[in-house]
């Protein structure tokens, strides 16, 4: 997913943490995926396999901030010289093109099962199908890439003014998430960098060398964040009875909470030979599982035999198979496309 260049910093190593932390991010967006037709069906279904849906999904729920985060590990470092015009049009090139072709594609899957005639303009005003809001998110923080470069030069070993910088990204984009805040609309800071406070936290984290907290802290302040996410929607939704996401949004303080402490774990992991290379492997198809994967979902979701099985097993286990099966199959895909010339600059 991440679409970088790792030859073009100190992470050309292809360090193993950042490829385990790129596995489980387009893994745990597949199972955010698979959770949402159970989540949907709040009053619906038996309460447990909602709580299980429910559970799961907030269990992975940080899969996107880690993928924002482990790009901005990637492009923010604070001796890297700031980035050129012609190489910004580049890199937002190998994420444009892709995300073009995928929404040409997207536009007659649609219009073939919808009947709807297409509507070519219709890609800029809203993704043709609802996954791809991410890369048009990322395009939008490459465009401001300069900008998140010369900030967090300023920022860098300026421990007080990082934790300023947080504080405000905190109060004017994670609060309201639960509590309004009138006055911001007054000081026109509705919209501080929204996700960019996660690509410049992700950048911070990976260059940080200050983090003396055990592991263990970290595990714990995940678990707290996961629990804090499960609880939350299952209140809210109990209140409103119907699914409530409001707990689920990327900004909300628990989905923060666990992101944070993830990519701090995922940072501390070491792997090596042949298992640092399967996970480099994979994550080199990401991006374009993360492309198809919806398609993918939808067949097997609706394929006679996980109708079969889901009914005969746990709901967890149901959804893990479903989203096994597509990432699964995903991969498979992503790896045949490989093989022809030319399909990473055109597919992702």
């Amino acid at each position: 997913m991440i679409v970088t260049n790792p030859q073009s910093n100190q992470l050309n190593s292809r360090e193993s943490w950042a490829d385990v932390c790129r596995v489980f991010a387009i893994f745990g967006v597949v199972v955010i995926h698979a959770c949402g037709a159970v989540f949907y069906q709040y009053g619906k279904i038996p309460q447990g396999n909602w709580l299980s849906a429910n559970l799961i999904d907030s269990l992975v729920r940080c899969s996107v901030p880690l993928f924002i985060m482990l790009s901005g590990a990637f492009l923010l470092k604070p001796v890297r010289q700031l980035v050129t015009v012609r190489q910004i049009v580049r890199r937002i090139s190998k994420v444009l093109v892709p995300l073009l072709m995928w929404n040409i594609g997207y536009l007659f899957y649609v219009s073939h099962y919808t009947g709807a005639p297409i509507n070519w303009f219709s890609m800029l005003v809203h993704p043709p199908m609802y996954h791809l809001w991410f890369v048009y998110m990322i395009v939008g923080i490459y465009a401001l890439l300069p900008v998140f470069q010369i900030l967090f030069q300023l920022i860098t070993n300026r421990r007080a003014l990082q934790f300023y910088l947080l504080f405000i990204w905190l109060i004017v984009t994670c609060v309201p998430v639960y509590w309004p805040i009138p006055l911001l609309t007054l000081l026109q800071l509705n919209n501080f960098f929204g996700y960019g406070g996660y690509f410049l936290i992700g950048g911070i984290i990976a260059t940080s060398k200050r983090d003396q907290l055990p592991t263990l802290i970290w595990f714990l302040i995940y678990f707290i964040g996961v629990v804090a996410t499960f609880w939350l929607t299952a209140y809210f939704s109990e209140r409103a009875h119907l699914a409530i996401e409001n707990a689920y949004i990327y900004f909300s303080l628990n989905v923060f909470t666990a992101s944070i402490a993830a990519f701090v774990l995922f940072t501390r992991v070491k792997i090596t030979g042949r298992v640092a290379g399967y996970f480099q492997w994979v994550g080199d198809k990401s991006f374009l599982i993360f492309f198809m994967h919806v398609v993918i979902l939808e067949r097997v979701q609706n394929s006679a035999i996980i109708s079969t099985f889901s009914g005969h097993v746990p709901m967890f286990i149901s959804i893990f198979v479903i989203a096994m099966s597509t990432f699964s199959i995903s991969l498979v895909i992503a790896a045949g496309i490989r093989l022809l010339p030319g399909s990473k600059l055109i597919l992702g």
